[in-house]
């Protein structure tokens, strides 16, 4: 998946299941090896950020596409997200 890609954080004891309360949504910022790092939304406010500090770190298995929010909103965040690191562009 690359940077952008909108994704569902499927917890072991979900069972798969995408409805399961603990899924999380967010969408994914860098890949290394078997890992994702990913940026989360807030539980049930889709489109604000979990964390403003950190990417967190997610075993591959554990993340299946899914939009979540429009892709505007991603960009949007991650352009905001570059300014703050004085990455932008």
């Amino acid at each position: 998946m690359k940077p952008g890609t909108q994704v569902a954080y499927i917890p072991d004891h979900a069972l798969g299941d995408i409805k399961h309360p603990d899924v999380e949504f967010g969408f994914v910022t860098s890949e290394k090896n078997a890992v994702h790092f990913c940026r989360y939304w807030k539980r049930n406010e889709l489109g604000i950020l979990r964390t403003t500090a950190n990417s967190e770190s997610t075993s591959t298995d554990h993340l299946v596409e899914k939009d979540s929010v429009s892709q505007g909103v991603i960009q949007d965040t991650v352009k905001m997200y570059q300014i703050q690191m004085g990455e932008a562009k």
